[in-house]
Order: structure tokens, then C-alpha cells, then sequence
């Protein structure tokens, strides 16, 4: 009898340790289904670690943050498009060159975009579609929605699921009183999001886009780790949208 016992005992445990542990995800976000940001791209370095996020925007350019570049060589840095997953394989296309808007500032973040040039044309597929970009002044108010696969917490590794978090707009002005010294850095150019703690952007995280009906809004800039309350700073499409087609 307790031979039995012992083998019904083991095949629980076996059963029990075949459950797959949830994935953790950007902080306070959901997990993407398949599909549903076909624009987002893995930006990952030689060693073919992702290190921040980025926005198909054609065949040859990825919009991501300045920050995410910097001391970067494009040519060992790789684009990776097509899966949901950082640990499935997935299309890499390596850099031709980096083009930082020329505006950008190191100190203040202030137009801290960047375009990533491809040297080989992206395939399309279903689930690998450029985005479009959004040419309004998104008002206060407003829901977007973020996409990434950074930390789900502050000082946590990348999220191998890519998963999302609805994020509210707030006006310039609230978002410098939340921000305190930091909200000098908060230009006519920002954009800023508030949610409550447990939700918002963490570590490799940035130069992904904010999306609004599937439109791009924003770029991921700079955050004060990691969903602690206090606003997450985006740079405004509308902003950028005039420099970006001159260039693509």
C-alpha cells in the first residue's frame, strides 16, 4: 500500500511541475496576443540580448529612442521583428546606420528619438506591418496603449513575453508638479502618461512606441523606475512626424 502510495505521489508531482509558470510582464501589463503589435521590434546587440524596444515604420527604418543607441555600433546591432517571444526564433536585420533627430539633447532627453536603417529590406508578413504614425496633438485625456518586453520590476530581467499596459495622458503642466526637479526636463515636445503604482515602464522598455488606435503617439524617452506613481515621458509623434518623412 504505501508503495502506491508513493507512485500516485510522484505522478502528482509530476503533474504539478509540468504547469508552466505565468510569464511576468511589463509592469502591470497584459500579455500580447499573437499578432496584435506587428510593428514592434526587438532592438538587440551582438549577443543577441534585447536592450530596448522599437517601431517598424517601413521596409528599411525602426523608430526608437536616441538613448538606446548611444555608444552603439549599428552594424553589430540587430532589429529583430516577427515574435512575441525573446527566446523563439525570430527575422534579424542588422544596421546600415543610426540617424538621431537632430535636435536630440543628452542632458534634458528632449527629442530623444533615433532612426535605425536597415541594410536589407524587412520582409512583410501578417505579423510584421510598419505602423502608422498619428499627426495630432494628443490632448490630456486620452488612453494609449504600450507595448515592450523590459523588467517587470525595477532592477528584474526582460520579460521573454511581450506584454502591453494602457497608459493615461496627463497635460505638460500636471506632469512637471508630479515630477518635481525632473519636470524641467519635460518639453513642448513630451508627451506624459499616469497611471496608478504597479503600472507603467520599466528597464529596456524605452524607444517603444505609445499607440493610439493603432497609430503611433509616442516614443518611450525616459521614466523614474519603475511604476512608482509618478508620470512615464514620451516624445509626441506630432513632434517628430515632419522629420521622420523627410528621412524615410
Amino acid at each position: 500500500m504505501s508503495r502506491f502510495v508513493f507512485v500516485l505521489f510522484c505522478l502528482a508531482v509530476g503533474v504539478v511541475t509540468a504547469v508552466p509558470t505565468p510569464d511576468k510582464r511589463i509592469v502591470g501589463g497584459i500579455p500580447a496576443e499573437a499578432g496584435e503589435a506587428p510593428w514592434m521590434v526587438s532592438m538587440r546587440n551582438s549577443f543577441n540580448i534585447h536592450f530596448c524596444g522599437g517601431t517598424l515604420l517601413n521596409s528599411r527604418f525602426v523608430l526608437t529612442a536616441a538613448t538606446c543607441m548611444q555608444g552603439r555600433l549599428s552594424s553589430t546591432t540587430m532589429a529583430v521583428v516577427g515574435s512575441r517571444f525573446l527566446n523563439t526564433v525570430a527575422a534579424p536585420y542588422y544596421g546600415m546606420q543610426t540617424i538621431n533627430h537632430p535636435q536630440f539633447n543628452q542632458n534634458s532627453l528632449e527629442f530623444n528619438v533615433a532612426l535605425f536603417q536597415t541594410i536589407q529590406n524587412v520582409v512583410f508578413t501578417s505579423i510584421v506591418q510598419p505602423i502608422q504614425l498619428n499627426p495630432d496633438f494628443i490632448m490630456a485625456g486620452s488612453r494609449g496603449r504600450m507595448f515592450g518586453w523590459g523588467s517587470t520590476e525595477d532592477g528584474s530581467g526582460n520579460s521573454n513575453a511581450l506584454n502591453f499596459v494602457n497608459l493615461n495622458v496627463i497635460d505638460n503642466d500636471n506632469c512637471r508638479g508630479f515630477l518635481g526637479a525632473d519636470g524641467s526636463r519635460v518639453a513642448t515636445s513630451s508627451m506624459c502618461t499616469l497611471n496608478r503604482e504597479g503600472q507603467g515602464l520599466c528597464t529596456n522598455d524605452a524607444g517603444g512606441a505609445l499607440t493610439l488606435d493603432n497609430q503611433a503617439i509616442g516614443v518611450a524617452s525616459w521614466k523614474i523606475p519603475c511604476a512608482t506613481g509618478r508620470p512615464d515621458v514620451f516624445v509626441r509623434i506630432s513632434a517628430i512626424r515632419d522629420w521622420i518623412v523627410s528621412i524615410i
